[in-house]
């Protein structure tokens, strides 16, 4: 039997991240996001619903696309 697939945290803060972008009107939806960074929106969505863990290259392009979301995927909750 199959174990279930969990999202390391770098994976968890990247989604929380997009849902930041989301509400603060700096893309309007996961789908604008993945063309923006050159992703497939499908993929993404596998991310999003904790499927499969945020590949490097992708943290990479929406850093260099949005700037500021390496703050938020590395700091750590208090």
């Amino acid at each position: 039997m199959m174990s279930a697939f969990t999202p390391n945290i770098i994976t968890k803060r990247f989604s929380r991240c997009l849902r930041q972008l989301r509400a603060t009107g700096k893309v309007k939806s996961s789908r604008q996001f993945a063309l923006a960074v050159d992703y497939l929106p499908q993929s993404l969505g596998e991310i999003l619903k904790g499927r499969r863990d945020a590949p490097l290259e992708l943290l990479r392009k929406a850093v260099d696309v949005f700037g500021a979301i390496p703050v938020e995927i590395g700091r750590a909750h208090v």
